[in-house]
């Protein structure tokens, strides 16, 4: 019986994660990918499946953004994760913003003015996502601080003239 001799190549390294197009960054929690989508869907499935069933998906998602959000800004700032969802925050205030003027109508000439729950819903979610932010942007500030102390440290605990000791 021989045995035989270890392989000179390198292991194989896992694929590089696609670059393609994501719905948050890396990092973000799933519960906050979850809430957001089911928010979504229930905006842009209004006019198919109605304000009622709408409703229903929009409740079953806003538990999962107020939850997730603010424990993603803690751990943000806590152990400095990265992904919290100030892109798609803004993107829902923004866009719920535009949407608001567009989705104004009377019902007879003359009544009150209406407005669609699309366009408050979409608002309230990214106003939600984009409060928490300073808080979970603090934690990484300090972790980028903390990094920048330790590589100091380091410079200035080598021996100087560049020979090894």
């Amino acid at each position: 019986m021989t045995d035989t001799l270890p392989s000179a190549t390198p292991p194989a390294q896992p694929p590089a994660p696609d670059s393609g197009f994501c719905f948050t960054d890396p990092g973000c929690r799933t519960d906050v990918r979850v809430g957001a989508l089911l928010v979504l869907a229930a905006v842009f499935l209004w006019l198919w499946w109605g304000p009622t069933v709408s409703s229903r998906i929009y409740l079953v998602g806003v538990p999962f953004l107020l939850a997730g959000v603010p424990l993603q800004a803690f751990e943000g700032r806590r152990s400095g994760r990265p992904g919290h969802p100030l892109k798609l925050g803004l993107v829902l205030l923004i866009g719920g913003g535009l949407m608001w003027p567009d989705l104004c109508y009377r019902e007879q000439v003359g009544q009150a003015l209406h407005v669609q729950e699309v366009a408050p819903l979409l608002v309230c979610a990214g106003a939600w996502m984009v409060a928490w932010w300073p808080l979970a942007r603090s934690g990484e500030a300090a972790r980028l601080r903390a990094e920048r102390r330790a590589l100091a440290s380091a410079a200035s605990a080598a021996p100087s003239g560049g020979v090894p000791a």
